[in-house]
């Protein structure tokens, strides 16, 4: 039975409930950042080994839940995905970038078909007495002894093969990865509850083979097939051997450094009325040389760049995804944050002057709602109204919405849209 532990982006690590080799993964992976308070985990995914896996939630979820490990590495799955498609570029250190010792789409793909054609058996063309008679064989290959009345008898009748299916070799490595994908991964796949790992067990291999002599059985018979079906598994099931092969099998690892870009592109893809066209209506800066025989130059990646943008009728929310513990001033947004913020308003507000009304929001990932709202005041306290009634104007408080990460990723699966107006 495969054990489980669980722990929390952005938390401190105790190097007592995790052993030296998950460690030294996750530092050669750049899953942990060195603090004053000791090292902090900056990783979400899993680290799967002989025995355990070490799952490793979304900052301010409720970790302790196997499914929600399934819907963690799918929506993973999915950002990855979304950025292969669309050819963006990662950030310059690398940390948006999604980690695969073994590739989801392969797993995916065997366990449908799987599912979908069962595993792989020998036909093997045996003659047998309960075949039909090829009459034509027989009358080109034997000779007849005749009748008085000249009819030919045939006492060697050939016949048609009858398709007889053998287990095999090939057979008993494809049951031994399905019951490897069962237990690494059984979270990813509902269908594998009905599964029966005694039937898939007894087809094992009694003399164990080595990876290599697995993989030189399955090319053998790769090469000796021309069913389409039977090819593409051949294909998958030698490029997961070889990759727990070469990512060994004790520890592999699937996930992301940064979760802060997942967190954006689930919250970009889970509200109503979001309006994607803005981030091309948004002001750029224009760079101006002193030699002014040189052209102007614009740079559309240092412009502005909104997360998430609602509009709705004569009312609009400015959101920018942030991916904070937020539980008070020493872990939430500071000041290149904020005015970063006030001023998407401040373009918004020039974009669409039409606007009755315009919502500026964080969110954060948590169960619990820390902070209420972020506004500008004045270092000395001050009582004049009139003054501090021209600050909030100027920049718009930032009301805090915290949405748990598990409910955000469940809703984003099952192409559930959520109405803003549901929470602010």
């Amino acid at each position: 039975m495969m054990e489980y532990r669980f722990f929390e982006d952005k938390k401190i690590i105790d190097s007592k409930k995790i052993p030296d080799y998950v460690i030294e993964k996750l530092v050669s992976v750049g899953g942990l950042d060195v603090v004053n308070q000791g090292r902090k985990i900056a990783f979400c995914g899993v680290i799967i080994s002989e025995g355990c896996t070490y799952c490793f939630a979304p900052a301010g979820s409720d970790p302790k839940k196997i499914e929600s490990i399934g819907s963690l590495i799918k929506v993973i799955h999915a950002y990855k995905n979304s950025i292969d498609s669309s050819l963006l570029a990662f950030d310059e250190d690398e940390q948006g970038k999604v980690i695969e010792e073994i590739s989801l789409t392969d797993i995916f793909e065997i366990m449908d078909l799987y599912f979908s054609v069962g595993i792989l058996r020998s036909k093997t063309h045996t003659y047998s007495e309960k075949g039909r008679t090829n009459w034509s064989k027989t009358v080109n290959r034997e000779f007849p002894v005749f009748t008085s009345d000249n009819v030919p008898i045939y006492f060697d009748l050939h016949k048609y093969p009858v398709s007889i299916y053998q287990d095999d070799l090939i057979s008993s490595i494809h049951c031994e990865i399905i019951l490897d994908i069962l237990q690494k991964f059984h979270w990813l796949d509902e269908r594998f509850n009905f599964v029966s790992k005694d039937q898939l067990g007894e087809k094992k291999l009694f003399n164990e083979l080595d990876v290599n002599q697995k993989i030189s059985l399955l090319s053998q018979r790769l090469h000796s097939t021309f069913v389409s079906l039977e090819i593409r598994t051949l294909q998958l099931l030698i490029r997961y051997l070889e990759r727990v092969h070469e990512s060994g099998s004790k520890n592999i690892v699937i996930g992301i450094r940064k979760f802060h870009y997942v967190w954006e592109f689930l919250l970009r893809n889970i509200f109503h009325d979001v309006d994607l066209k803005i981030n091309s209506l948004l002001p750029i800066p224009q760079y101006m040389f002193t030699d002014r025989s040189k052209p102007t130059q614009h740079s559309s990646q240092k412009g502005m760049r909104l997360d998430v943008f609602i509009k709705s009728k004569n009312s609009c929310w400015v959101i920018d995804s942030k991916y904070y513990t937020a539980t008070g001033a020493h872990d939430a947004p500071g000041w290149s944050d904020l005015v970063k913020q006030f001023f998407y308003v401040k373009a918004v507000k020039l974009i669409y002057p039409e606007l009755e009304s315009i919502k500026n929001i964080f969110i954060f990932p948590g169960v619990k709602n820390s902070l209420s709202n972020i506004e500008m005041v004045y270092r000395e306290e001050s009582k004049d109204g009139t003054k501090l009634a021209k600050l909030a104007e100027d920049f718009i408080p930032i009301e805090c919405l915290y949405l748990d990460p598990n409910d955000v990723m469940e809703s984003y699966l099952k192409s559930k849209k959520i109405h803003i107006t549901d929470y602010i």
